[in-house]
Parts: structure tokens; C-alpha cells; sequence
């Protein structure tokens, strides 16, 4: 069964966002990060370019030639179907259509009022679903 973390009163959701990503990577498993839009899509790229000084977080576009030899995959306003089996990063506004296509989801919520709106709805609709749901407070950390 797919697990469902929210990781809850993230300060800074894009830093956690790419510190997610890099643990995901290190684990060897393979990640879809869902982003709202192209221009979200290429602001985190550059951010996982930037991450770090001598770490390195091997991503494409999921529908690029190389995708197929890269576990970090990034897609502007869709889930796709090829992601399934993946671990889900979703910093889209939406949730996947069939969450159960994916391991884990993984899903950042800032501390701002629309960000936790959107997260308490959906956290109901996982529930709703019988996901496993675990909640990580983050306002302790830096």
C-alpha cells in the first residue's frame, strides 16, 4: 500500500523540497516531482542544479530522451502514467488521479493559510481512500 507523508509548517518548502529529492536519490529509489506550471518546473530545476556545492541531483523532464536513465523525474501540470512505481514529490496544486500508481507520496505543506487549506483536503481525501498517512511537523526545523 501506498504511504502517504505530509510533511507539515515547512519554512522554506522549495530548500525541503530539493533536501527531499536528495534523500530520495541517496535511498536509490526513483522520484516524480509534480510541479503546477513550466515556469515552477524550471525554477526547480535550477534549484536542484544549485542545491548544493559538490552534490549533484541527476534530474530531466520525464518526457526528455534521457529520462529513461534518470531517477529524478519533473513534470509541469501532469502525473504520468510512465511514473508509476515511482516515489511521488507533489509540489502540484492537484493530487494524482490514482495514488495507489505510486510507493510513497510525499507532500509539503508551507506555513502559509492556502498551503494548509489545500493540504487539509486532500489529506482528507487519502483518508477517505484508506491510505497509510504519517505527519511530520517541521516547524522545528531549520
Amino acid at each position: 500500500m501506498t504511504r502517504i507523508d505530509f510533511y507539515t509548517h515547512v519554512a522554506q518548502p522549495r530548500h525541503f523540497a530539493c533536501r527531499a529529492a536528495q534523500t530520495v536519490y541517496r535511498k536509490g529509489e526513483s522520484l516524480l516531482i509534480a510541479l503546477p506550471d513550466e515556469p515552477a518546473l524550471q525554477a526547480f530545476s535550477q534549484a536542484l542544479w544549485s542545491f548544493g556545492d559538490v552534490s549533484f541531483i541527476p534530474h530531466c523532464q520525464w518526457q526528455q530522451p534521457e529520462a529513461g536513465m534518470t531517477p529524478i523525474w519533473l513534470a509541469a501540470g501532469e502525473f504520468p502514467e510512465a511514473a508509476a512505481g515511482r516515489v511521488l514529490l507533489n509540489l502540484s496544486p492537484d493530487m494524482p488521479a490514482d495514488p495507489a500508481a505510486f510507493t510513497r507520496i510525499l507532500e509539503v505543506v508551507g506555513q502559509d493559510e492556502a498551503s494548509k487549506a489545500v493540504a487539509r483536503q486532500r489529506y482528507r481525501r487519502y483518508l477517505d481512500l484508506g491510505f497509510d498517512i504519517h505527519h511530520h511537523n517541521m516547524s522545528d526545523v531549520a
